[in-house]
């Protein structure tokens, strides 16, 4: 089912150009006796732009040292769907809640912390749950300090089990576990460093192939950022003149950020340390694995990458001293200053994103602790001074989003101008998103366990009447949508909201979309400008596509013939007898409920099966026999309309099949 990764819900391209942003101040909390808790840090973002961070009463409030019973209380926020929640997590025996981790349902991990310099430090892992209900991980899992959950449940992270100081490293142990428990499984370090080292992992990439981390020699005096794709590590290259590195994040594509420092962090226990020094950079494997140093920005002496996104964007920050105390944990841990200032790399470039902030006001960006796929950037930063938590958005092009037309999204000539229930469509128009945006959905942009479309893609929305449609593909002229129930006659109204769901939302004009009981079409392998296309087909006996030898490079067709089983695919095929909702991917075959046949080459054909597609959403298969053809067709291949009629609609002419006699 290849086709349909690369044909209809389009390939994601990488951010093309230099962005700029909008900053939103995510807000503050009170604590339970109404306390205000006003400086705020965010710790972590989803794909959808779900955020969790911190709320602390007293201005520069660090964590470390700060802890424990008669300390101010710290509040654990969730920032979804436009406002912050108190998670509801101090109590007396854990008051010091704070969250590392957050999916698109808004299941949130962290963990209850207690760093002490002189006495060490304990965490108790946590999970909360979208409905508001926490839990407390226990059994092989306690002490993990989690630092990535994805959509799927997966979690990585860190057993910590500091001594006195602030080496993080030392006896530390890289795990990968899920929401849904069982025993986790145990990062192994590479090989070739001496005596017994351990391991450390603080990210892990939205579809979960890849962690990334450190492997540790004994008193960790030997750092190796370490990448484990499955449970198999592998050695990132070193930085030249630095003696340690860390990955603190990776991408599907094996891409990873981290840190080269050199420092001792079995001595270095006071804060920063003047002859340290530590530079942001960027790990790639493959046949020639590389490592690539950021430098700082102008003027500064150390800089920590800590996130990365599918397009390669880097964030982190950069700083006008030595590297802080616990390197990548101290913009977790600690406030920020007027010494720190966010960045984002670009193609090995760095930019000040406070340059790139179109509307910065009053703020100082400090830290920038993550970015995700519609790259939405978070971090925490100086809003007159006071520490706050921010969400940075890519500006929306200007002037706002304007709907020219909707057709089906198989792109047939002529096009399908009406839509259907649970029909794929297209919509066309301008400024939809940033002219560097071509986001089409993936694994990890699904919620509730990978199982329901988004409603929100790359900070776009499709509205009819307030309410959200499914999306597959946002670009900024283009988005593919899925109907919902909806009227078989007459009009929908429909808008596009763009930089949806970060304050800063703009609404395009009403467009009032035809709808039908049925708008079938077939899907296809090439999409030719006369109409003439062939149907994206396969062979049920042999999974073998169905067309001319060579139709696509590097995949294998064949013709069809008389007495073969086929499945062909298509959109727009009206209502069927499922009891999924419409946006979930197909548990199970489902048959269209409306009046339909089949012809090939004019000769009816028997159908099989005429419904869903299990595993996909809004997409419809049927399967049938191909028929015996009159004589006049010959022994060679040729290429036979394939026509699909429901409730009376047939679907566009010129789609085809190639069948041999």
């Amino acid at each position: 089912m290849r086709f349909l990764a690369a044909g209809l819900l389009l390939a994601a391209s990488a951010f093309a150009q230099t962005p700029t942003f909008m900053v939103q101040d995510l807000g503050s909390l009170n604590n339970s006796s109404q306390t205000p808790l006003p400086d705020c840090s965010a710790t972590a973002i989803s794909q959808s732009g779900n955020v969790v961070g911190w709320c602390a009463p007293t201005p520069n409030y660090t964590l470390i040292g700060n802890m424990g019973a008669g300390s101010p209380s710290v509040d654990a926020f969730l920032y979804i769907n436009g406002g912050i929640q108190d998670l509801n997590l101090t109590s007396s025996m854990f008051p010091t809640p704070i969250p590392t981790a957050v999916n698109d349902s808004g299941i949130v991990a962290g963990a209850y912390l207690n760093i002490d310099l002189e006495t060490g430090t304990s965490d108790t892992p946590f999970v909360v749950e979208s409905d508001g209900s926490s839990q407390i991980l226990e059994g092989t899992v306690q002490a993990l300090l989690p630092f990535s959950l994805n959509n799927a449940g997966q979690i990585a992270g860190t057993r910590l089990q500091m001594s006195s100081g602030f080496n993080f490293f030392r006896y530390s142990q890289a795990l990968l576990t899920t929401l849904s428990g069982g025993k986790p499984t145990i990062l192994s370090p590479v090989s070739g460093i001496l005596g017994t080292p351990t391991a450390a992992a603080f990210g892990m990439s939205p579809a979960g192939t890849w962690v990334a981390g450190a492997s540790i020699g004994p008193g960790a005096t030997s750092i190796q950022a370490t990448l484990w794709q499955g449970q198999t590590p592998q050695g990132l290259q070193a930085l030249a003149n630095y003696s340690q590195s860390i990955a603190t994040a990776v991408n599907d594509s094996g891409m990873a950020a981290g840190i080269a420092f050199d420092m001792n962090l079995d001595t270095d226990t006071s804060g920063a340390v003047s002859g340290a020094d530590a530079h942001a950079v960027v790990f790639t494997i493959g046949i020639k694995p590389s490592v690539t140093d950021l430098g700082t920005l102008s003027g500064d002496k150390s800089s920590m990458a800590l996130g990365i996104n599918n397009s390669g964007w880097v964030v982190g920050y950069s700083n006008r001293q030595a590297p802080p105390l616990g390197l990548n944990l101290a913009p977790l841990l600690t406030y920020a200053t007027a010494n720190d200032r966010a960045f984002l790399a670009i193609n090995g470039v760095m930019y000040d994103l406070n340059q790139l902030t179109s509307n910065l006001g009053a703020w100082q960006l400090c830290y920038a602790v993550g970015v995700n796929n519609a790259g939405q950037i978070v971090g925490t930063g100086l809003l007159d001074g006071q520490q706050r938590a921010f969400l940075l958005t890519p500006a929306v092009a200007t002037p706002p989003p304007q709907i020219n037309s909707a057709v089906g999204a198989a792109n047939s000539v002529p096009p399908v101008t009406s839509i259907s229930t649970n029909s794929l469509f297209t919509l066309y128009g301008t400024s939809f998103a940033p002219q560097s945006v071509s986001h089409a959905v993936t694994q990890q942009d699904l919620l509730n366990n990978g199982t329901t479309l988004p409603t929100n893609l790359a900070s776009t929305c499709v509205e009819s009447n307030g309410t959200p449609w499914p999306l597959l593909y946002v670009s900024a002229t283009q988005i593919n949508a899925l109907a919902p129930n909806i009227p078989a006659s007459g009009t929908v109204p429909l808008t596009v909201v763009a930089n949806c769901g970060t304050g800063n939302d703009v609404t395009s004009a009403t467009y009032n979309a035809t709808v039908a009981a049925a708008a079938p079409e077939f899907l296809y392998f090439v999409d030719n400008v006369n109409g003439q296309d062939p149907v994206a087909a396969i062979e049920n006996a042999t999974g073998a596509y169905v067309g001319t030898p060579n139709l696509l490079p590097g995949s294998t067709f064949a013709p069809a013939h008389p007495g073969d089983v086929l499945a062909a695919f298509g959109v727009g095929w009206g209502a069927t007898n499922s009891t999924d909702p419409i946006g979930t991917l197909a548990t199970a075959a489902a048959s269209v409920i409306g009046n339909y046949s089949l012809t090939v080459g004019g000769q009816d054909a028997k159908v099989l099966y005429a419904g869903l597609t299990p595993g996909f959403a809004g997409l419809y298969q049927v399967d049938f026999v191909v028929p015996s053809l009159p004589s006049g067709s010959g022994p060679g291949p040729f290429n036979q309309a394939l026509v699909l009629t429901v409730n009376g609609v047939t679907t566009p002419t010129g789609g085809y099949i190639t069948v041999e006699q």
